[in-house]
């Protein structure tokens, strides 16, 4: 954990934790991610998606791994995509590859409130998990994005 994470931590700042997993799937390897918080750091994800989708830039969420989380409102993306980036998305190299530090989220407004509403929902839930491509009824996650499973520890 890093200096400004422990801060935040200890400051009492909501803090998911996110853990990163490469899993082998038959067209190879493929990104997995599982994502614990207390109800209180989901509903503060709901609040970093209404601000991407409020006001239309980039909302930042950290976490208390070394991947960050940016949600972006694309009015051109009909479904949920989710990727895990670089800050410029290129990679000359495996290392490049391996250094990916930003997990990014985009949809449409309309997209993007069917999420914020998924997290808010599950904050209400109680202790459980859900996936996050159970977000909404009449919307869908792109289907290379990687699979998230969201913990509600309490």
């Amino acid at each position: 954990m890093e200096v400004d994470e422990r801060i935040k931590r200890a400051s009492g700042v909501p803090m998911l934790h996110l853990e990163y997993r490469k899993l082998f799937a038959i067209n190879g390897l493929i990104d997995d991610f599982v994502l614990y918080g207390k109800p209180s750091d989901y509903v503060e994800f709901s609040r970093a998606v209404e601000a991407a989708i409020r006001g239309k830039t980039v909302a930042t969420l950290y976490t208390a791994s070394h991947i960050r989380i940016e949600i972006d409102s694309d009015s051109e993306a009909g479904i949920l995509m989710t990727s895990l980036q670089n800050q410029d998305n290129r990679y000359p190299s495996v290392s490049d590859w391996e250094q990916r530090d930003i997990l990014r989220i985009w949809g449409s407004p309309a997209v993007l409130e069917q999420l914020r509403l998924f997290l808010l929902d599950l904050a209400g839930r109680g202790k459980g998990y859900s996936y996050l491509a159970e977000f909404s009824e009449e919307y869908a996650c792109h289907q290379s994005s990687p699979e998230w499973r969201l913990h509600v520890l309490y």
